[in-house]
């Protein structure tokens, strides 16, 4: 237990320090737009953007300290799986982006997929299946590598 003190610790504080700054943000904000000083749109953008990228930094501290405490087998499965299942999900999604950037491709995918929606979704969709395949062949190769040194 003793050795995973410092993941407990960076969790605790991303987490807890998180969710402190989003209820003074919000009353922060709250008090701002009510006295005119600012547009509450404005100030949640704000504390929004503020709270995503201080959890998304406390994601990068934790999984170092995770990946510290972990013994080396782990550390190398999660190497490998990183590079080949990312790469390899990359290259998957890649093939998307090529065929939705130029081209005659483009106009068919825009008029199957681009029904209506906003450019935000279509934003949102891209960021989606560009990382959904990096995480599933991350997860393959994982296994993967797990099941091969167990076979022995």
């Amino acid at each position: 237990m003793h050795k995973w003190r410092p993941v407990i610790k960076a969790t605790v504080i991303t987490f807890g320090g998180g969710l402190l700054f989003a209820l003074l943000g919000g009353v922060a904000v709250g008090y701002a737009s009510s006295a005119g000083w600012i547009a509450p749109e404005m100030g949640e953008l704000i504390v929004t953007a503020v709270f995503a990228a201080a959890i998304m930094a406390g994601a990068l501290w934790i999984g170092a300290e995770w990946m510290r405490v972990i013994d080396e087998a782990a550390r190398e499965a999660h190497k490998a799986a990183w590079y080949w299942g990312g790469t390899a999900g990359m290259c998957v999604s890649g093939v998307g982006l090529i065929l939705s950037s130029a081209g005659p491709w483009r106009d068919i995918i825009a008029r199957q997929i681009g029904s209506g929606g906003s450019p935000i979704d279509y934003v949102s969709a891209g960021a989606a299946l560009m990382i959904a395949p990096m995480l599933i062949g991350y997860t393959v190769v994982w296994v993967w590598w797990w099941l091969a040194r167990m076979r022995g």
